[in-house]
């Protein structure tokens, strides 16, 4: 059936129950519900914007005609008097990550229990999409935004802050900025790995870091190899995942490292995606985890306990960090200034079953774990 352009059938989206003199259109008005009602524009006004007292007998008229055309106020114009949209953006590297999944719902429970909206921007690790969106944010009018960046290189902030919209920074600080930001700390993080499998008795200990064009891999990558060379040992070659932190990736920087001799005993992957993948290379390889090779992750992602054998992992307490970058940025938008500006999570060592003391092999089986395949 052919419907005529600006007519709509049934109650969805209009209203089929009309007052003499009132012409049907597909999006009722303001102007409709006070003719309805019998009052004026202004006092609907008054009731939709909850802005001054009407008496109870007026205010259910209103409301009653309001039910009855199915008239919604525009969510933009009242941002124009009011000049919030009560709409935050997140912007993160990628979504599929579980990662950035825990991240963006733990902050839209926040948002949502504030009286806030959440629109989410996911750049696919793509840094011209991330400056695109980032205009975008500007032009949806968003009240704040909290970003995790693809580089440390960030183009586009610069629109944000020219209309007065705060920025919050989670998990990653790209160069040259310096506003509030809530981070793990990424180089005690890679220390502790590299103790914990120290004091294992390991001394053959590589890792698989994320992009280093990223501050936090480059503090990872260097806070364990340099607590390596504290205890008078050198680290193997690392190994460099992609920009997905995928566990594709760890499953090719296995292979990789398994075809360098001398390999390793022990590995620390830069997220848990790329553990599991490189555990993965290990077990269709040949060797047994831990008892050939140890295996360490970061993020503590649902998953990892799951695996087998259980993911030795750091937990970054993701929920608390993003519930906390939430907090900061709503503070600041009802003009409270944040307690602490730069916050910085400690991480926490959990030890499950994938990490053991390295293997006590013969000679000639040690040779065979070395050689290149």
């Amino acid at each position: 059936m052919n419907v005529p352009i600006g007519i709509q059938t049934g109650p969805v989206g209009g209203y089929t129950s009309m007052a003499p003199g009132i012409r049907k259109a597909q999006r009722p008005t303001m102007k409709d519900v006070a003719r309805l009602a019998g009052v004026s524009v202004q006092t609907v006004s008054v009731v939709v914007n909850e802005k001054a007292v009407v008496t109870p007998v007026t205010r259910d008229r209103i409301l009653a005609a309001i039910d009855e055309l199915g008239y919604r106020p525009l969510a933009v114009g009242r941002s124009l008097r009011t000049g919030s949209t009560r709409t935050i953006g997140l912007m993160v590297a990628d979504i599929t990550n579980p990662f950035f999944a825990r991240m963006a719902d733990a902050v839209e429970d926040y948002a949502h229990r504030a009286g806030y909206n959440l629109i989410l921007y996911n750049t696919h690790s793509d840094p011209e999409r991330e400056r695109t969106y980032l205009q975008i944010a500007t032009q949806r009018w968003v009240d704040g935004m909290l970003f995790v960046t693809t580089t440390d290189t960030l183009h586009g902030l610069g629109s944000l802050r020219k209309a007065g919209i705060p920025v919050i920074a989670i998990d990653r600080i790209p160069e040259h900025y310096d506003g509030p930001s809530v981070i793990l700390d990424n180089r005690k993080t890679g220390a502790m790995v590299a103790e914990h499998l120290l004091d294992l008795g390991h001394e053959r200990l590589a890792h698989i870091c994320g992009p280093l064009d990223l501050r936090l891999s480059v503090e990872r990558l260097e806070s364990f190899q340099g607590a390596i060379r504290a205890r008078g040992l050198e680290p193997l070659p690392h190994v460099v995942g992609d920009v997905a932190w995928s566990a594709e990736s760890g499953y090719a920087a296995m292979h990789e490292l398994l075809a360098r001799a001398p390999s390793p005993t022990a590995v620390f992957a830069s997220n848990d995606r790329l553990a599991i993948g490189a555990m993965r290379a290990a077990v269709e390889s040949g060797l047994r985890v831990p008892e050939d090779i140890s295996f360490v992750g970061v993020d503590n992602i649902e998953l990892s306990p799951y695996q087998t054998p259980p993911l030795t992992t750091v937990r970054q307490r993701l929920t608390d960090v993003a519930t906390l970058a939430t907090k900061i940025l709503l503070d600041l938008l009802e003009g409270q200034e944040p307690a602490e500006a730069h916050v910085v999570f400690e991480p926490e060592l959990i030890v499950r079953q994938s990490t053991a003391r390295p293997p006590r092999l013969p000679t000639a089986q040690k040779e065979v774990l070395a050689r290149p395949s």
